[in-house]
């Protein structure tokens, strides 16, 4: 099967690594979380267990402050994660100014 037949959010095998696809043209690395480009002519195999789940509803189109405030908080947290063991994998990298950062742009009154 070729990249651009899945669906955004399926699981899928290329170049012997696991990966989600999250958009058009892009996937998350299943094991480290890492953002890939994959070619629309990449063949991959679909991951049998995300290929024998029912179908995900469409995401909700409409959401209240609250809502979003927490999918903000959420979003904020897994990319402070991910900074950190990014951090931790490259050991030179300056961590605490993009946290303050991340910190002062998700502050929402």
């Amino acid at each position: 099967m070729r990249f651009p037949h899945l669906k955004i959010g399926q699981q899928f095998e290329y170049q012997g690594k696991r990966y989600t696809k999250t958009g058009p043209l892009t996937a998350s690395d299943a094991a480290t979380g890492a953002s890939a480009m994959i070619r629309r002519s990449a063949e991959v195999t679909l991951v049998e267990a995300a290929a024998a789940q029912k179908p995900q509803a469409k995401p909700k189109q409409h959401y209240s402050r609250q809502e979003m405030l927490e999918l903000c908080q959420v979003y904020k947290s897994n990319l402070k994660h991910k900074l950190e063991l990014l951090a931790e994998k490259e050991q030179d990298l300056e961590l605490d100014s993009v946290l303050a950062l991340i910190d002062v742009s998700f502050d929402i009154p």
